[in-house]
């Protein structure tokens, strides 16, 4: 049986939350270069199918995230 992992402090949820921000930024900037590239042969060069591999990466850490880190509580207007 295996043994629940220990809750994540709030510091080092808080330096996750920020990495994974930077990557998510970086990854966005490069979503662009690739998705605007004038290259009539994309789809056999080797960078763009390493962007794309890594754009399916950051998305399901993306993903993974969300599930760790919750967005915080909002108020509500509506009673």
């Amino acid at each position: 049986m295996m043994t629940p992992a220990p809750p994540i402090s709030d510091e080092l949820r808080d330096q996750l939350t920020a990495l994974m921000q930077e990557l998510l930024l970086k990854t966005h900037e490069l979503s662009f270069e690739y998705s605007t590239l004038d290259c009539d042969n994309i789809q056999n060069c080797e960078l763009a199918k390493k962007a794309k591999e890594l754009f399916k990466v950051v998305k399901k850490l993306n993903n993974l995230i969300k599930k760790i880190s919750p967005p915080p509580q909002r108020a509500s207007y509506i009673t």
